[in-house]
């Protein structure tokens, strides 16, 4: 978390409040030893605070077993993670 903080600080004091910092995250791993929604949460939380204007997120990664992208996922079937951001 340190890191992501850190990068994001630099980046907002280099480029003043007017610029747009966007912020990719997996709100989501679905992997075993993944990072939790209530870990996102906190990060999201912690990056706008040093300045993060959006985020752009995502669910999953490739070696997770439950499907996201497929085309058997009903569309927005994720949504309610990304409504519990900051």
């Amino acid at each position: 978390m340190q890191f992501a903080l850190a990068i994001t600080r630099a980046v907002r004091a280099a480029t003043g409040d007017a610029f747009i910092i966007i912020f990719r995250l997996s709100m989501l791993d679905l992997i075993e030893e993944g990072s939790t929604l209530e870990e996102t949460l906190l990060l999201a939380g912690e990056l706008e605070q040093c300045g993060v204007t959006l985020f752009n997120t995502g669910i999953g990664w490739h070696e997770a077993r439950i499907p996201t992208i497929a085309t058997c996922v009903p569309r927005a079937a994720f949504a309610w993670v990304t409504q519990r951001l900051p």
